[in-house]
């Protein structure tokens, strides 16, 4: 396989639709996002209508030519069965997998033509984060080939007209990282500390509020976050390229 190298960046810019393209290992992820306003010709654009927020859970494959999904949607108590049939040409609800206050876990089929694009490029797949949502409009994360990922940007640009704003950086081996496996304890600890704020800029909340939600003690709560950070953080380091000097 030829991989090109190059320290420059191309780029695309416009006002409106924006895009960047990064790689991870020699396969490279492409995130483009789509405002309200440029998407109003899209069968999916009614989808906000009724969702405050779809996020895209996991792909699941192909159906009869249009790509199947696991969702979750937010909304504001509607229910879900009375607007099916309004939304079908943006979302085909197969079955509700679970339902609760004000959200859903959906599967589901996704008719739209963004999205039968990139299922009929090969080289080329759908991977969260990838939602619409009324705040922000479409975004979405495509994973692929650099070849892959240049037909889908062509036809793209021809379904939402604005140039695309892309950045493309020249591909880098090694940098897929695996996720250590943790102690189911330390696992809900340190993902609950992550929701709480914890981890965010500034802290949000502290080691005592979060042993408060389980009820146990503080030292408990740190010493859980210490060995998950712990191997974490190792794992990171040991996966890691070595550097290499240039002659």
């Amino acid at each position: 396989m030829h991989i090109m190298r190059t320290n420059r960046y191309t780029s695309w810019r416009s006002s409106g639709v924006g895009s960047t393209m990064k790689t991870s290992g020699d396969m490279r992820h492409f995130q483009i996002r789509i405002l309200h306003e440029q998407a109003q010709h899209l069968p999916g654009s009614i989808i906000s209508k009724y969702f405050s927020k779809l996020e895209l859970v996991t792909g699941t494959g192909v159906t009869d030519s249009i790509p199947t999904c696991i969702v979750k949607v937010e909304h504001d108590g509607i229910d879900l069965m009375s607007i099916k049939d309004e939304i079908i040409d943006g979302l085909i609800i197969d079955k509700v997998l679970q339902e609760g206050d004000g959200f859903a876990y959906l599967k589901a089929r996704t008719p739209g033509p963004i999205q039968q694009i990139i299922a009929n490029e090969d080289e080329a797949w759908i991977m969260p984060p990838t939602y619409l949502s009324r705040e922000d409009g479409f975004f979405m994360t495509i994973h692929g080939t650099a070849d892959g990922l240049k037909r889908l940007k062509d036809k793209l640009e021809l379904l939402v007209p604005e140039k695309i704003q892309m950045k493309l950086s020249s591909p880098t081996f090694g940098n897929w990282v695996s996720i250590p496996e943790l102690h189911q304890k330390r696992s809900l600890v340190i993902k609950t500390g992550i929701k709480m704020g914890y981890y965010a800029s500034p802290r949000r909340c502290n080691q005592t509020e979060i042993a408060n939600s389980f009820g146990v003690s503080q030292a408990t709560v740190a010493e859980h976050l210490r060995e998950a950070e712990n191997i974490i953080i190792n794992s990171w380091a040991e996966q890691l390229p070595s550097s290499k000097s240039s002659d």
